[in-house]
C-alpha cells in the first residue's frame, strides 16, 4: 500500500509494530518479543523483515513469515515486504569493532569518495565533534586504494616491534591502513572471493589499531564481496553515502541502499559531492554533471541529504600535496561542511553503538 511518503525510521516503527500484533500460537508472545524479528529495514517503499534464521524454513516459520508478508504489506506507505533471514557472520575473527565502524561508499567511482573520507576523519580526529576523537582509516577500495596518495603516505606496511601485528601509518593524527600498502609498488590488487571474505576481516583484527572511537572505511564503489566481508566481519555502526548529482551516479547509489538494507546496516545519510563547479573569477556555481539528484534520492528513499559540496580546484591541489583540505585551509567553506558534516555523523554514530562496542562519554 501505497501513499504519502513517510521517513524510513518511521515506516520501520511502524511496521514493527503492526508485527507486534502477531502471536506465536495460541495466547502465546507476539512474534516481535519472541525474538522471531531481528530486524526491519526500510529504503524508500522497500521494507525488509529480517528473521531469526531458526525459526526460517520450519512449517510454523513459513506461516509466520506469509503472515508477516501480509501484515507488514498493510502498513501506509509500505510498497513491498521481503521477509528473508537475516544474514549471518561467515567470520569469528573479531568479538567487536576497534571503534565505531563508518563505512563510506559510492556507487560508482570518481565522485570524490576517498577524498571525503580522509578529510572526515581528519575533521573528527582534529574536534569537529567537539573534542579530538580517536579515528582509523581503513582503505579498502580493493580496485584503486588512494588514501596513502591523499595523506602524504608511500611505501610499505611494517609490523609492531614485536612482529606479531601490522603496525598502522600514523599522519596528520590519524591511524590509517591501506591495501596499498600491502603490495608492491606498481603491483595491481587481485582479491576476489574467498581472499576477500577472509582477508579483510583479518587486516581489520590484524593491525595493531589500539583504542579507536571511530574507524572510518573507504569502501570500494558500487557492490562486491568487500562490502559483504566487511559487514559480516564487524557490526558497521552506518554507512555514509557519496553520490554525483546526475542520474547515473544516483542510481548506482540506490542500489547500494538496498544492498545494505539487506544486509540490516543502517544509512546515516546522503553527500551530494561536485554539486557544481565554482568559477574561480566571479564564484558562480554552475551545475555541471545534473541537479537536484541527491534531493530527488532523499525524497525516493527518506534518507537525509546532510551535505551538498561543489566541486573545487582549491580541494584536489591539497589531495595531492598530501593535506587534507580541512587541515591544509580550515576556514575554507568547503572545510567548515566538511566539519558540520563530521559534528553530524559523530551524534548519530553515538546514537548507534550498541552491545559491546565503545563509545567515549
Amino acid at each position: 500500500m501505497t501513499g504519502i511518503p513517510v521517513s524510513d525510521n518511521d515506516l520501520e516503527r511502524r511496521v514493527r509494530s503492526a508485527l507486534g500484533n502477531i502471536t506465536v500460537g495460541e495466547g502465546g508472545p507476539d512474534v516481535v518479543s519472541a525474538g522471531h524479528v531481528a530486524a526491519v529495514v526500510a529504503t524508500g517503499g522497500a521494507v525488509r523483515v529480517l528473521l531469526d534464521p531458526q525459526i526460517v524454513g520450519t512449517e510454523d516459520g513459513e506461516a509466520l513469515s506469509e503472515i508477516m508478508r501480509e501484515v507488514a504489506g498493510a502498513v501506509p506507505g509500505v510498497a513491498r515486504v521481503i521477509v528473508k533471514p537475516r544474514p549471518q557472520s561467515i567470520t569469528s575473527i573479531l568479538a567487536e569493532a576497534p571503534g565505531a565502524v563508518l563505512a563510506v561508499h559510492s556507487g560508482k567511482g570518481g565522485v570524490g569518495k576517498s577524498t571525503l573520507s580522509v578529510n572526515l576523519a581528519a575533521a573528527l580526529a582534529h574536534g569537529a565533534a567537539g573534542r579530538p576523537l580517536r579515528v582509523g582509516l581503513l582503505d579498502a577500495d580493493v580496485y584503486g586504494p588512494s588514501v596513502p596518495l591523499l595523506l602524504g603516505v608511500s611505501g610499505r606496511a611494517e609490523t609492531t616491534a614485536d612482529g606479531s601485528r601490522i603496525a598502522p601509518v600514523e599522519a596528520h593524527g590519524l591511524k590509517m591502513m591501506s591495501l596499498g600498502l600491502m603490495m608492491p609498488e606498481g603491483k595491481p590488487l587481485a582479491w576476489r572471493g574467498a581472499l576477500v571474505s577472509e582477508g579483510l576481516p583479518q587486516l581489520i583484527a590484524e593491525v595493531d589499531w589500539g583504542e579507536l572511537d571511530v574507524l572510518v572505511v573507504d569502501l570500494p564503489p558500487g557492490t562486491s564481496d568487500v562490502h559483504l566481508a566487511l559487514a559480516q566481519a564487524v557490526p558497521i555502526a552506518g554507512v555514509l553515502a557519496v553520490t554525483a548529482p546526475g542520474q547515473i551516479s544516483t542510481d548506482d547509489v540506490r542500489r547500494g541502499l538496498e544492498m545494505f538494507a539487506d544486509i540490516a546496516v543502517p544509512c546515516l545519510g546522503l553527500v551530494e559531492n561536485m554539486s557544481t563547479v565554482v568559477c574561480r573569477k566571479c564564484g558562480t556555481e554552475t551545475p555541471l554533471f545534473g541537479a537536484d539528484g541527491g534531493a530527488e534520492l532523499e525524497r525516493e528513499t527518506g534518507v537525509p541529504l546532510l551535505a551538498q559540496i561543489p566541486f573545487l580546484r582549491e580541494v584536489l591541489l591539497a589531495s595531492e600535496t598530501g593535506v587534507p583540505m580541512v587541515l591544509a585551509e580550515p576556514d575554507a567553506p568547503y572545510s567548515q561542511t566538511v566539519r558540520a558534516l563530521a559534528q553530524r555523523l559523530a551524534q548519530d554514530l553515538a546514537a548507534q553503538m550498541k552491545g559491546g562496542a565503545k563509545w567515549p562519554n
